[in-house]
């Protein structure tokens, strides 16, 4: 399971919780404490994430970590 799908399904698990507690908590404190998740829940459902194509470079220039190891950390960033 994804990231995504485990803190989908903690969330509906948490507003399952809460809605349980509703005879004990009264119906002012479960609306209060559910608006949160209620629409953390709709934004995810609105947005679901998306994959990107993504390209990645690296470089590396022979002899660039012995002449890092004699230079100062900024010189060798500039």
């Amino acid at each position: 399971m994804t990231d995504s799908a485990e803190a989908g399904d903690a969330l509906a698990q948490a507003i399952a919780a809460l809605e349980a507690q509703r005879p004990v908590l009264g119906d002012a404190v479960t609306d209060a404490a559910l608006a949160p998740l209620r629409a953390q829940w709709a934004e995810r459902h609105a947005n679901p994430p998306r994959r990107r194509l993504v390209t990645v470079l690296f470089l590396d220039i022979v002899g660039s970590t012995a002449l890092s190891r004699t230079l100062d950390p900024e010189d060798v960033h500039d």
